[in-house]
């Protein structure tokens, strides 16, 4: 629990009690917005490292996963390729057969 004790001209004084512990801790912060903007900022930017971690190793694993289509598509006899659903988004075999049209 986190008590605002007293306001000092220089900034605040916390009184800090943890659960369980007997002891009191003090603490003066200068600007307590300063303060409680340092931690969220340094929030965002430990979440911004975790989430380009993961958009990296999605990437990866899209690429990994486009070279085995592709492979398995140029491989594939084509019965097969027939038989498989048009999704949109799928990408066109490794060899096209001619030029592509312009997509608008």
């Amino acid at each position: 629990m986190i008590d605002v004790v007293q306001k000092p001209r220089d900034g605040c004084l916390y009184e800090i009690r943890q659960k369980g512990q007997k002891d009191t801790c003090y603490v003066v912060v200068p600007n307590p917005k300063d303060l409680v903007k340092s931690h969220l900022m340094f929030a965002v930017r430990e979440e911004v490292e975790v989430l380009k971690e993961r958009i990296a190793e999605l990437m990866e694993r899209i690429n990994q996963l486009e070279v085995e289509n592709t492979y398995l598509r140029a491989h594939a006899s084509q019965d097969t390729l027939a038989q498989l659903p048009a999704a949109a988004g799928t990408k066109p075999p490794a060899a096209p057969q001619g030029p592509q049209p312009p997509v608008s």
